[in-house]
């Protein structure tokens, strides 16, 4: 993203028709316009302001200025691409956070947990961190007002400030017997963008990137020298789960693999100044012999496909994971003035191959009508029109990269080399993620661990009894996992009258006189009849659970393990990677020199060799065509 300064402006008493035509000329609507477009802009401006000005001079009741101008934007930024927002204020500071990775705070990361503000986890070598804060940690006060009830942003505004300033936290923890308050100082708060590298099997290099916020590019360098130092063999460069953040960085991160001088993105916009290359401007750290892979999956966005989609293009190294979501579009702040700003959509991004990184879906909105995850509206045309519109952006061409001729195809996002799809949980596994379970339990049971002398390292695994302290947890928590049957079986008794047993059923009679009449006893045979099918179902529900017992063994592990050191800490992110399917496929992929050169030699050449032959031999034919035709011309004459 890139952020565009302006000079800071002043509105003083401005005529409403002043402010709505300084909002709608900051958003840039009017940069490169033609005389006729701009006639028919002024037009419609003066059309907006008429509106606006009855409204606010004629409605019934009295409208603000304020609230009609930051609806009309917000209704002008709503019909375009979702990347493009209005922020006030508050999102502003939010957005600033975000993209530069600093903020005053005490350095936790925190979430609303069974209706209260728990500590999730405190941040490595962070004021939190010191005084001894612990995931799992309830926050009931912050600076003697309760916490119940408290939303996440405002919890997060004032546990915020200005470095220096302190803060009071009233904290209660499992295990303790009274809640005790903890005074602490704010200070600058810096969001690791690689918050692991390290050395993993067969001497191959792991980084794993979560932003591209302003450090990004720096922290890279330091990880992969640090891992060349090792005398590695190959490199992972995981770019899972990471959204995007700052154009200038994703620069920099390629600049690390790719050679001087090689195109890493352009952009192209309806501005000219949107119209650019960005190239390397420095020689890569990593070997060029080095086997590289880099991990993508449907989160990986924006400047993740920027660099994925670079060392693609180049032959660089592999993909490996899932097709990324397809972010490809470059927003610029304009300030409209010094509390309210506009992140605009102005220009695409494009790899080095010419294939454009930003989906159709992810383009202008339109006037339609607003659509469901399904993308369904009832009643609506626009949405199917749009629909057919964006079928007809879908970019069909096929690309070649930059080195050997590799085909890569357009349509957004990029494409891995390598498809590996996750692991997906079972149902019922799935279900206890949901509830949260294992972090409950994990904080619950802390203590006891604690009392038992159990050792929590890197080799750490449930044992027996924590197994079964867990499924009596479940008990008490009255967790229930509905399996298909159950839910089969729930449609069937609503259907039939029995949802609620022989009341139901009993009032349905009543109501309907031609049903069937039954006699008392036979209702209460019914009704024992449902029990005892019920009761079957939960039972084989709780078995279906407790057959997933590896998978439940190894999520209890990394929650214990991430309530003993926090999410930072290696112990913790080297389990999580233990298990990684798409993680082993690209160590395997790389560490097997054939199978890794084989994936950079185009796939199609043994198909050209055969298009070369049939070329020649129907040359050969056309020639020895020409000779009989004219040997026949000849033996004519």
């Amino acid at each position: 993203m890139e952020i565009q300064k302006d000079k800071k402006s002043s509105f003083g008493k401005i005529p409403l028709v002043g402010v709505v035509i300084l909002v709608v000329v900051v958003m840039g609507l009017m940069v490169d316009a033609t005389r006729a477009d701009s006639d028919s802009f002024y037009k419609d401006i003066v059309r907006l302001d008429n509106v606006a000005s009855k409204i606010h001079q004629n409605y019934v009741e009295e409208v603000s200025s304020k609230d009609l101008i930051d609806n009309a934007i917000k209704g002008m930024t709503h019909i375009l691409d979702p990347h493009t927002t209005y922020f006030e204020e508050k999102e502003y500071q939010e957005l600033k956070i975000h993209t530069e990775g600093k903020f005053g705070g005490l350095g936790i990361q925190i979430s609303i947990r069974d209706k209260v503000l728990t500590v999730m986890t405190p941040i490595a070598g962070t004021p939190a961190s010191r005084a001894g804060i612990q995931s799992g940690d309830q926050i009931l006060k912050i600076d003697g007002k309760s916490t119940a009830g408290i939303t996440i942003d405002n919890a997060v505004g004032k546990l915020r400030g200005e470095p220096g300033t302190k803060v009071t936290i009233t904290i209660r923890r499992s295990g303790e017997m009274k809640d005790v308050d903890y005074t602490i100082s704010r200070e600058i708060i810096h969001i690791k963008s690689v918050p692991f590298s390290g050395v993993i099997s067969d001497s191959i290099g792991y980084v794993q990137l979560t932003t591209f916020s302003e450090d990004a590019g720096a922290e890279v360098e330091k990880a992969i020298k640090e891992l060349l130092k090792k005398g590695i063999k190959g490199l992972v460069f995981d770019l899972r789960h990471n959204p995007g953040g700052l154009l200038p960085q994703a620069i920099e991160v390629s600049e690390k693999f790719l050679p001087k001088k090689s195109l890493i993105v352009s952009t192209k916009g309806r501005v000219s100044g949107q119209n650019k290359e960005s190239y390397s401007s420095s020689q890569p750290i990593v070997p060029p012999e080095m086997p590289l892979a880099v991990l993508v999956n449907y989160a990986s966005a924006s400047a993740s496909e920027i660099v994925s989609g670079a060392i693609q293009d180049w032959d660089r190294g592999i993909v490996v994971g899932d097709t990324t979501f397809g972010k490809g579009s470059v927003q610029t702040l304009l300030p409209l003035d010094p509390t309210h700003t506009i992140k605009l959509t102005t220009a695409f991004y494009y790899t080095p191959s010419g294939r454009c990184i930003n989906r159709p879906e992810n383009s202008i909105r339109g006037n339609g009508d607003d659509v469901d995850e399904a993308g369904s509206s009832e009643g609506s045309t626009a949405n199917a029109d749009s629909s057919e519109t964006r079928k007809s952006k879908i970019d069909t061409t096929v690309y070649k990269t930059k080195r050997t001729g590799r085909l890569v195809y357009g349509s957004g996002g990029i494409i891995p080399d390598t498809v590996v799809k996750i692991d997906i949980p079972a149902l019922p596994v799935r279900a206890l993620l949901v509830k949260d379970v294992f972090f409950q339990f994990a904080n619950s049971i802390y203590p006891q661990l604690k009392k038992r002398n159990v050792k929590i390292d890197k080799d750490y695994m449930p044992d027996a009894a924590t197994i079964k302290g867990f499924f009596k947890f479940l008990d008490s928590t009255k967790f229930t996992f509905q399996s298909v049957a159950q839910m089969r079986f729930e449609e069937f008794k609503k259907s039939a009258g029995l949802k609620d047993t022989v009341d139901s059923l009993g009032k349905k009679v009543v109501l309907y006189p031609e049903l069937p009449k039954f006699e008392d006893a036979e209702l209460a045979e019914m009704k024992v009849m449902v029990q005892r099918v019920d009761s079957v179902l939960v039972e084989e529900s709780k078995r279906a659970v407790a057959s997933n017992d590896k998978e439940i063994r190894k999520l209890l592990r990394d929650a214990i393990l991430y309530r003993e050191y926090g999410q930072d800490h290696e112990i913790y992110f080297r389990s999580k990677l233990a298990d990684d399917t798409q993680l082993k496929a690209a160590v395997s992929l790389i560490s097997n020199k054939d199978v890794y050169s084989s994936l950079l030699i185009p796939k199609k050449v043994e198909k050209t060799e055969n298009a070369e032959k049939k070329e020649k031999v129907d040359k050969i034919e056309k020639i020895e065509k020409t000779v009989k035709d004219g040997k026949k011309e000849k033996q004519a004459k």
